[in-house]
């Protein structure tokens, strides 16, 4: 921050900002999420993300901020991101976003807790599906002026309960299946044998074939998290596209929800993996219909989307530097989460904008301004009139990008506009010093 301000008075006004009772997380959110409604309202089609990711501070005080899993401090950070559907990968901004802050608790509670069973867990009142449904049903009344809403969840949202509450609100999904071995039917009047959902989707014949790029996963620290998703090298998968109507019957021990819901479930299964790799297999429980090639197609289009919000996460981590931040104080620390969101979406939309429109001016993107700094200080060459995409592969140039690598990524984009902006400070500092007579031929 004192980078960025400047001056003492400067940062002691943000200081003074961020620990100001009178402003608070919610209310800086919902001005961003407002935003947000608009621009969604103009793209009419949209897809909303949601995901929980960990924000971790080992250097703050934990009773203040509260406690991971792992002991340190931290808190869990819910986001609902909405993605222009038509557009690749364009952000439109946060919709909703909660935070998380646990007790502390001993390593016999976290053993207990992990392995409660579906009775005990349905009795707290922490559970993670609720959070999961706050995100969507507040998204779903922010966004009913928008033609077409889908929301967008991986396996955490696999939930009997949420799935139930989002049916009974009308709003349509693609959730990730997670509970492989729940059982299930195809849903043909008459037809009584229940199997379980992978063997449901294990006999639906086949739709259509894609290949599909994958890339490198890296091994995690977390045992766990690699049994989720272990590490593969980057390869191309052939995919076999497949889907089916599916019945699924609601666990013993819940109440107030129906005794069975009906979904379309799309399985995406590669059958020739590599020699010591994990098939890829996705199974995708979603309100969309799935009667043709296309709509499939169209249903596993919209869940790879779901990754953007990882790339969300990692924007505002690594390029919002938000876990360095030294805070001490909850509500300090909140308050710089909410101004953080919108910088995040910025980073993540630099980059689409040229990709989803690439012949667009390239004023679209940057100012005559930087334009003329990146003809005289860059080393790519811009044409007469540049486009978007030109203007965005030159930025790129400046923070170390090769063309021969392809579009550039939000991080060189980031590295980049970064030296852009200290190359225009000094270029208005140089003209501001500079007679006015003289400034005119500059």
């Amino acid at each position: 921050m004192p980078d960025a301000l400047g001056s003492e008075a400067e940062i002691e006004g943000a200081y003074r900002l961020m620990n100001n009772r009178s402003v608070t997380f919610e209310a800086l959110v919902a001005a961003h999420a407002d935003g947000t409604r608009q621009r969604a309202e103009e793209a009419a089609d949209v897809l909303v993300l949601h995901d929980t990711t960990d924000c971790t501070f080992p250097h703050l005080d934990a009773k203040e901020i509260g406690y991971l899993q792992t002991g340190k401090a931290g808190f869990r950070l819910h986001l609902s991101l909405v993605v222009d559907a038509r557009s690749w990968r364009r952000s439109l901004g946060v919709i909703s976003a909660e935070t998380a802050h646990r007790p502390k608790r001993s390593k016999a509670q976290q053993a207990q807790r992990k392995k409660a069973s579906g009775p005990a867990t349905a009795k707290w009142e922490d559970r993670e599906f609720e959070r999961w449904w706050r995100g969507m049903r507040d998204a779903g009344d922010l966004l009913r002026g928008c033609q077409r809403v889908i929301h967008i969840a991986d396996r955490e949202g696999d939930s009997y309960e949420l799935m139930a509450r989002l049916l009974g609100a009308s709003q349509r999904f693609v959730i990730r299946v997670r509970v492989g071995d729940r059982r299930g039917r195809v849903g043909d009047v008459g037809e009584e044998d229940w199997w379980t959902v992978k063997q449901v989707a294990a006999n639906c014949e086949g739709l259509l074939e894609r290949e599909v790029p994958l890339s490198r996963r890296m091994a995690k620290t977390a045992p766990d998290a690699n049994r989720r998703n272990p590490p593969r090298s980057a390869r191309i998968a052939g995919l076999r596209f497949a889907a089916t109507r599916i019945e699924i019957p609601k666990p013993f021990y819940l109440r107030d929800v129906p005794e069975t819901l009906c979904l379309n479930l799309v399985s995406v299964i590669e059958e020739n993996p590599p020699p010591n790799e994990s098939a890829v297999e996705w199974l995708l429980y979603t309100t969309e219909p799935v009667a043709t090639a296309k709509q499939v197609a169209n249903v596993v289009d919209d869940y790879r989307t779901r990754w953007t919000i990882e790339e969300f996460n990692a924007a505002l981590k690594g390029g919002c530097a938000y876990e360095a931040r030294h805070f001490e104080s909850r509500q300090a620390l909140l308050n710089m989460l909410a101004l953080s969101l919108p910088v995040a979406c910025e980073i993540l939309s630099l980059r689409s904008r040229a990709r989803c429109n690439p012949s667009a001016p390239a004023t679209d993107v940057l100012t005559p301004l930087q334009i003329r700094i990146l003809r005289e200080l860059g080393s790519r060459k811009l044409s007469v009139s540049p486009t978007a995409e030109e203007a965005l592969f030159a930025l790129a140039a400046l923070g170390g990008h090769l063309k021969c690598n392809g579009p550039p990524g939000w991080r060189i984009l980031q590295r980049a506009m970064v030296k852009l902006l200290t190359y225009e400070a000094g270029w208005l500092a140089a003209q501001s010093s500079v007679p006015a007579r003289q400034r005119k031929k500059m």
